[in-house]
């Protein structure tokens, strides 16, 4: 079949349609940050969006390619979860799915089609409705990849340079941190080659083309963020000018095979792989891939040997079923949860000529099965070069019947009857013992974070973010029986006991078409849903159409820097070393989950009551693995005189670097909300702290505390302590100070006590004491005693070095302590200890 003949075939019945059913446009999203907008209606299937979008290629310029290697996704922006759409796949369903995200699977029957039509019909452009993707957003893939990229390339040329830019796009996203500098240097020339491919007049300087990506475009799109962190730009542009002479005078095939010849070493870009069981007589469990190459295969672990199943060709039929849950007393609880897709067992049943048995595999989630039947079905469907070719009998019905056999679970249990079930793949199989707990590469479990917008209602304004404003407002959870006595925190009390009111805080999002901007928005609710502490603000969920809402527990007293600074009269010491202690147990706690804030400062801990402070604004967090740290982008926003010296210098970002912002917060406390380095230029401050200055004594701080500080601002990351010992030595420090305030009150109370007995002038009076008479020998005894008790500080100050403490010194004259007393050495009669 012709283009020509399949174009006219596509347009044909968009004609008839337009009559019954109403246009929509749906940006599809492709490589290179693009998009192309389609005009679609309900009644297409996933197939006309993928035919309507190639076909925009040759409006371009190009020549129309063929549509055989193409695939639609689609990509949630939250969790990074993909989810391939089948080309037989309703468009009314994937638009309900989008635009009232709640389960990941499009055929799940909770899709709420009433909420989609709300959201459908707010934002309407020429007489059509416009698709605005919040969470989930559609992207045109070549999924179906060739077995050499010469075949493509001599098959079509605007395919293979498509699929070229979707491999440099994925490398380059995945920010390999093991990759080496000189094969991502010659990895970049050739996409810089790949840039200017179109452009046949031959530059008299072939510098003109390194600058103009450097002014224009940035280099960080043709090499990882973790190389340009780690090179200096200087040496980095020599090394890209000096690889691209040698790469200037290659043709198309030639930078091409080139490229994929390079990368293959470390990035995977020919097959796909899936978590799954294998069942025959028993179960494997094991790790599927699905390539051109390797066919379908599988292995046993990731250090076994892969093992060939069959070959495309040899591929007769494939078909896909939900396979039966057993009855339990935990399936009665399955009415109350939004849906059971992702705890669904699916087999697939792929029948090949080469075997005499048909493989089984079983899948956790339908998404998973339908991913990997589409994936081979696409592969035989290439090598029959027929567009309506398929050998895969799918089950549209896979998670309704599902659904509906777990709902009758009740009736099943009030009658005699047996319920009607549907027919299996095999008999034999459904007696099966599965294996449970079996992780999944493209399904992860995650809680459904949706929220309803109508049970939110806003308030007052009480600050405005990057993206957008944060209000206060409450939100109204309709609860069941078993949930009456089990309130969320900040629950209002109801007496129908039928729905609870809880105030919360809502970050909000200014609508916008920019999804770059709105992944970023999201991005801090990402984060927040892996946290569960006291001690740090948690998220309650979102609601991902526009505009984009991001709901939090609300701190009743707001941010700490604010509250330290109104109520610094009636603070005490140990509260404020409390506020220390909870928020070191907050940051041990994201310690332990290989997160950095980025950002530890008094403006980003809130107030939730008087004895108890929590963690926010995650906005900078970033993880990082054992082995690696985190880079910022030049263009990000970063508080300065806060950060260490290894983040100001390098962008480099490490627990040790979260480790020295908390000294800087701890010192905000304890002066009692006053920001660091006043009066002095963020691009003067590196210099102050690579001269060895550091932040002066807070009034009243205890020495071991300080001490503490200035080991948080050691110059080297690797001499900071971490936080688990950081929250050890701070508990020390409280169970101290808490001694200390229970004796001085002892002795208030005895003074007191003193008092009340001495009573009024006219009472009696008990005579004084007798006095020891004092002989000549004892004066010169005491005489010396009272002037070395004179001589001795009652206070000293640890520092790193003598200059910090002859620093020290002069900045605390005013405290009426004879600066050269801290020089005496320390004894038993003025130095407390305490063991534990």
């Amino acid at each position: 079949m012709n283009t020509a003949e399949r174009k006219n075939q596509s347009n044909q019945p968009h004609k008839n349609n337009e009559s019954h059913s109403e246009d929509y446009v749906l940006h599809v999203h492709m490589p290179n940050k693009s998009f192309k907008s389609i005009v679609f209606n309900k009644d297409e299937t996933v197939f006309h969006i993928i035919r309507k979008t190639v076909e925009e290629f040759g409006k371009d310029g190009q020549p129309p390619p063929s549509i055989q290697r193409y695939a639609c996704r689609m990509l949630n922006v939250i969790t990074k979860e993909v989810l391939w759409l089948a080309r037989t796949t309703s468009m009314d369903k994937v638009l309900s799915h989008i635009l009232s995200p709640g389960c990941s699977n499009v055929d799940c029957p909770n899709n709420d089609p009433m909420k989609a039509e709300l959201a459908e019909s707010k934002d309407t452009h020429q007489g059509r409705r416009s698709v605005t993707t919040g969470v989930w957003r559609v992207e045109l893939r070549v999924r179906y990849v060739p077995h050499k990229i010469q075949d493509l390339f001599d098959e079509d040329k605007t395919t293979c340079f498509y699929f070229f830019d979707q491999v440099k796009d994925d490398y380059i996203q995945s920010n390999i941190t093991s990759v080496d500098a000189d094969v991502a240097v010659q990895l970049c020339c050739l996409g810089i080659r790949h840039y200017f491919k179109n452009i046949t007049l031959k530059a008299p300087d072939k510098k003109q083309h390194i600058d103009y990506i450097e002014k224009e475009i940035g280099f960080k799109c043709f090499i990882p963020q973790s190389v340009i962190s780690t090179t200096k730009p200087k040496n980095l542009k020599k090394m890209i000018q000096v690889g691209y002479k040698k790469v200037y005078n290659y043709n198309d095939i030639e930078y091409l095979t080139k490229f994929f010849d390079l990368l293959k070493n470390f990035f995977i870009t020919d097959f796909e792989q899936f978590s799954v069981t294998l069942s025959s007589a028993w179960n494997i469990s094991g790790i599927l891939h699905v390539g051109p190459h390797i066919g379908i295969s599988y292995q046993t672990h990731p250090q076994a040997s892969l093992r060939n199943v069959a070959q495309f060709k040899d591929v007769v039929a494939i078909k896909t079923c939900a396979l039966p849950k057993e009855k339990s007393s935990n399936d009665l609880e399955l009415q109350n949860l939004k849906c059971n897709c992702q705890k669904i067992k699916t087999q697939i049943k792929i029948s090949a000529s080469n075997i005499a048995e048909d493989l089984i595999i079983t899948c956790n989630g339908v998404n998973t099965a339908e991913s990997i039947a589409d994936l081979i079905d696409g592969y035989c469907r290439l090598l029959s070069r027929d567009l309506g070719f398929t050998v895969w009998e799918r089950e549209t019905n896979v998670v309704k019947s599902s659904t509906k056999s777990s709902n009758a679970v009740q009736d099943d249990l009030d009658s005699s009857s047996p319920t009607k079930s549907k027919p299996m793949l095999t008999d034999d199989y459904a007696e099966i013992g599965l294996l449970e707990g079996e992780g999944d590469y493209s399904t992860p479990t995650v809680r459904n974070y949706e929220l309803d917008r109508s049970q939110i209602v806003l308030s007052a304004k009480i600050g405005v973010g990057q993206f957008g404003d944060v209000y206060v407002g409450t939100y109204t959870v309709p609860i069941s029986a078993k949930a009456k006595n089990k309130r969320p925190e900040g629950a209002l009390n109801n007496s129908d006991a039928k729905y609870t009111v809880m105030q919360v805080a809502v970050k909000t999002c200014k609508a916008n078409e920019d999804p770059e901007k709105t992944e970023n928005f999201l991005a801090e609710a990402y984060i927040m849903q892996k946290f569960h502490h006291p001690h740090i603000i948690r998220l309650i969920g979102i609601c991902s159409i526009m505009p984009i809402w991001i709901v939090m527990e609300l701190a009743q007293l707001g941010e700490l820097r604010a509250y330290l600074k109104a109520n610094s009269e009636r603070l005490t010491h140990g509260t404020l070393l409390q506020y220390c202690y909870q928020l070191s147990t907050a940051l041990s706690y994201l310690e332990s989950k290989k997160f950095v804030h980025r950002d530890i400062a008094a403006r980003n801990v809130l107030v939730s009551s008087p004895t108890c402070v929590k963690l926010a604004d995650f906005g900078l967090s970033r993880w990082v693995s054992d082995q690696s740290y985190y880079h910022s982008t030049p263009t990000v926003a970063l508080p300065i005189k806060w950060m260490s010296p290894e983040s100001i210098n390098f962008r480099r970002f490490t627990t040790a670097s979260d480790v020295w912002m908390f000294g800087v917060c701890i010192w905000e406390i304890l002066m009692l909300g006053v920001k660091p380095f006043q009066g002095v230029k963020n691009s003067d401050v590196i210099t102050k702290l690579e001269n060895g200055e550091r932040l002066p004594l807070p009034p009243n701080c205890p020495p071991r505390l300080y001490s503490l500080m200035s080991q948080c601002w050691a110059y080297e990351p690797l001499k900071r302590p971490n936080f688990k010992r950081i929250k050890e030595t701070l508990e020390e420090i409280l169970s101290e100070d808490d001694m200390n305030s229970t004796e001085t009150l002892r002795r208030e109370n005895r003074r007191l006590a003193g008092v009340s007995w001495i009573g009024t002038e006219d009472s009696d009076i008990p005579p004084l004491k007798p006095s020891r008479t004092v002989n000549d020998t004892d004066l010169p005894n005491i005489l010396n005693t009272s002037e070395e008790n004179r001589s001795v500080a009652q206070t000293y100050i640890i520092a790193q070095n003598p200059a910090v403490l002859a620093r020290l010194m002069m900045e605390n004259q005013k405290r009426g302590i004879n600066p050269a007393a801290y020089t005496t050495p320390a004894s038993v009669f003025n130095t407390l200890a305490r063991s534990y």
